[in-house]
C-alpha cells in the first residue's frame, strides 16, 4: 500500500473549501490548541482507531492526516483501511506547515460536506424538500412509468415523456429531479435547463416504496 504526502501549498489549495477536505490533527489535544491547521478535527493518535463510525459515508472523501512531524504509517494504514482511497499526510507534518496556525479549543466532532458537481443537490437538501414540500420547489420523478410507489407531492414524468410533457411542468418552481440511481435524472436535467427550467438533480440511490416512504444512499 503505497502511502502518499501532500505538501502545504497543496493543502492551501485544499482550505479554499474546508468542508470539503476531512483534516485530521493527531497530536495530543493540548498541543493542538496551541496551534492547529484551519479546518482541522483534533482526534490524538491513540483514539483514531475508536472514531471510524465517525468518518464520512462517503468513502471517496479527501482524508489529510498530521501530527508534530510526519504523521505515522500506521495512522496512514488505519484510515485507509476503512477504505479511504484518498488518503494522504502532510508531508513533515505541522512543523513543515508554511500556513497560519489558529490557537483556542480546535474542533473535536469530524464535519464533512461531499462536494456536489454542477447540477446536483445534497441528500439532506433533497430530504428536506421531500418533508416540507416548499412552494417555490417541485420534486420530479422521472423513473419509468409503473414505479411501486411515489414520494408524496412529486409529479411524476417518464425521462422518455419529458419534451412531450414541458408544458405540463411549471416553470415558476426550481424542479428538483430524481429517478433510481441519478443517471435518467441527469440526462432530463439537460433537457430541463435547455428549456429555460431552474433545476438540480439527485445523483444517488433512491427506493421509494408503495406508501411513498423511500430511502436514499450514496452511490
Amino acid at each position: 500500500m503505497k502511502c502518499q504526502n501532500i505538501t502545504s501549498c497543496y493543502l492551501n489549495l485544499y482550505l479554499l473549501r474546508p468542508k470539503y477536505v476531512l483534516i485530521i490533527d493527531l497530536r495530543p489535544r493540548d498541543e493542538a490548541a496551541k496551534g492547529f491547521i484551519k479546518g482541522a478535527v483534533s482526534i490524538p493518535m491513540q483514539e483514531l482507531a475508536a472514531v471510524k463510525k465517525s468518518f464520512p459515508a462517503n468513502k471517496k472523501a479527501p482524508v489529510i492526516l498530521y501530527s508534530d512531524k510526519q504523521a505515522s504509517r500506521a495512522a496512514f494504514n488505519i484510515v485507509r483501511g476503512w477504505g479511504y482511497k484518498n488518503t494522504t499526510l502532510l508531508k513533515g507534518g505541522a512543523q513543515a506547515w508554511t500556513g497560519r496556525f489558529f490557537q483556542g479549543e480546535p474542533a473535536t466532532e469530524i464535519v464533512y460536506i461531499k462536494r456536489l458537481k454542477p447540477g446536483q443537490i445534497s441528500i439532506d437538501e433533497f430530504k428536506n424538500i421531500a418533508k416540507n414540500k416548499p412552494a417555490d420547489k417541485l420534486i420530479l420523478d422521472v423513473r419509468d412509468s409503473g414505479a411501486a410507489g411515489y414520494i408524496s407531492g412529486a409529479m411524476s414524468v417518464p425521462l422518455s415523456d419529458i419534451k412531450l410533457s414541458l408544458e405540463d411542468i411549471p416553470k415558476d418552481k426550481e424542479i428538483i429531479v430524481h429517478c433510481n440511481t441519478g443517471i435518467m435524472a441527469s440526462m432530463a436535467l439537460k433537457t430541463l435547463s435547455d428549456s429555460g427550467y431552474k433545476t438540480r438533480y439527485l445523483n444517488a440511490v433512491v427506493q421509494v416504496s408503495p406508501d411513498g416512504s423511500f430511502e436514499i444512499t450514496e452511490k
